[in-house]
């Protein structure tokens, strides 16, 4: 419930970055890696403290490399979306959802995972 609530407190932001951007005619292109670069350290905290309750700030880096995935695959789709002609703006909303699932998965799972579960992981590889 906590990320949900973060979550739509997050994504009011980075969509409001996205749109400002928009509205000032930078292309979606710009506009995304700005609401991305912005969004890093807003949500790192946010989401970290907020949903799991974790202050370490070392996990900046695996919270960093979760936005390329992120960031790359919504930019991919976003793309897409805009090429086969829907709007700007619709099509940003429309990644929302499958990004935010997207997100918390790689953060439950990579990035806000308990270290002693990350180093028994890693000394199973």
């Amino acid at each position: 419930m906590k990320f949900l609530f973060v979550g739509a407190l997050n994504t009011a932001f980075g969509y409001s970055i996205y749109a400002i951007f928009v509205t000032l005619h930078a292309s979606h292109n710009i506009a995304l890696t700005i609401q991305y670069i912005l969004g890093v350290l807003w949500n790192f905290k946010t989401t970290g403290v907020i949903v799991f309750k974790n202050h370490d700030n070392t996990r900046i880096i695996r919270f960093f490399l979760s936005y390329v995935i992120t960031y790359s695959i919504n930019l991919l789709c976003l793309n897409i979306l805009v090429n086969i002609g829907i709007g700007k703006y619709l099509s940003q909303g429309i990644m929302i959802l499958p990004m935010a699932i997207l997100s918390f998965i790689i953060f439950k799972t990579f990035v806000f995972k308990e270290k002693k579960e990350i180093k028994n992981a890693d000394n199973a590889l």
